[in-house]
């Protein structure tokens, strides 16, 4: 089964056909800066959610600097959205992005900070007064939003198959990241935790590494649930669809709960490739044993060659201690090395 493409292949691909598709050239760069806002604005809210019910002044200060860069991002995405779009202005209406509660499990310590919680409770934003306010949140100018017939022009239309190959990508890519943060938490929760149960607790370095796993496990698997939603609003097909199924909050705990065959699976690849490792490291470590030797016995008889061409006395018996004193740092050598190494090189 052929492995699905990853989103730099598809962007390297659709790139290479943007000049023959439209004559146009940078709507790849918008869409796939407008998908990285999109990331960006999923940590930034998954931050808020980690945060304490009474952040410090210098937690609070370092959300709000990463809210200004963030508003900074949005501000001159829109300003290309513009240029790429022929002005087209948006139609539809605004709205907030919100995540699902199943996939932020582990993160809400409180919600201490100005917008977010209060914006949660109906769903509704004047982004005029507050998108500055909240960039988290606020949706960006894209054309998974805008997908009505009234706008479908041929520009408008080819921007739109363009984010939709993207989204397939990025779905790829969540998922690709989604099965290896599983694996590791299986990994950690069967070898570390499973292993000393007396260890149970927050300050071990094992339960804050499956916090931080699950951490990024919520991250990839929101970033699935939003290149499917947005697959969907660009008119997906029903094959397409069925190829990335409905992510489910029990599909992140299985390989938790799983047999430990899939645990011994991966101690056996890691095994397997530290014996490797050390065994290529054995082979050069011999060779150089070798190598060593054979450097000795390459200045004995350069040594040698000079004391038998020396005239003067005194250079004679110069190259006659040097000879001697290379003969036998190649005898200590091969007597040391002796049962490790092999002459064959």
């Amino acid at each position: 089964m052929d492995k699905a493409p990853t989103m730099a292949e598809i962007r390297l691909r659709l790139t290479e056909n943007e000049l023959s598709s439209h004559g146009r050239t940078g709507a790849i760069s918008w869409l796939i800066e407008g998908i990285n806002i999109e990331n960006a604005q999923d940590t930034l809210r998954s931050s808020i959610r980690q945060q304490s019910d009474n952040p410090t002044a210098s937690q609070r200060i370092i959300i709000e600097e990463k809210r200004q860069k963030l508003l900074s991002q949005i501000h001159k995405f829109h300003k290309t959205t513009m240029v790429i779009t022929n002005g087209m202005e948006s139609e539809g209406q605004e709205r907030l992005q919100h995540d699902d509660s199943e996939l932020c499990l582990g993160e809400t310590e409180g919600l201490n900070f100005s917008g977010i919680d209060d914006i949660e409770e109906d769903g509704n934003l004047d982004l005029e007064d507050d998108a500055d306010s909240c960039p988290e949140v606020a949706e960006l100018w894209m054309l998974s939003w805008e997908a009505s017939d009234a706008i479908m022009n041929d520009v408008i239309m080819a921007l739109g198959q363009q984010e939709l190959e993207l989204r397939k990508g990025q779905a790829n890519d969540s998922l690709e990241k989604l099965h290896q943060a599983l694996g590791d938490r299986s990994v950690i929760f069967w070898e570390k935790l499973h292993s000393n149960k007396l260890v149970h607790h927050q300050g071990t370095r094992s339960t804050k590494e499956l916090r931080k796993i699950t951490l990024a496990i919520n991250k990839h698997a929101r970033e699935y649930h939003r290149s499917r939603a947005v697959m969907q609003r660009l008119g997906a097909d029903s094959d397409t669809l069925a190829s990335y199924q409905v992510l489910k909050a029990e599909d992140l705990t299985v390989l938790s709960l799983c047999s430990p065959f899939l645990v011994y699976q991966v101690n056996w690849l890691k095994a397997k490739a530290r014996y490797d490792h050390w065994s290529e490291e054995l082979k050069l470590v011999q060779h150089e044993m070798c190598w060593t030797v054979q450097w000795f016995q390459n200045q004995e008889l350069e040594w040698r060659a000079r004391a038998d061409e020396s005239i003067k006395n005194g250079h004679r018996a110069y190259a006659e201690k040097q000879t001697s004193m290379w003969a036998e740092f190649a005898a200590e050598g091969i007597k040391s090395f002796e049962g490790k190494w092999s002459m064959t090189s």
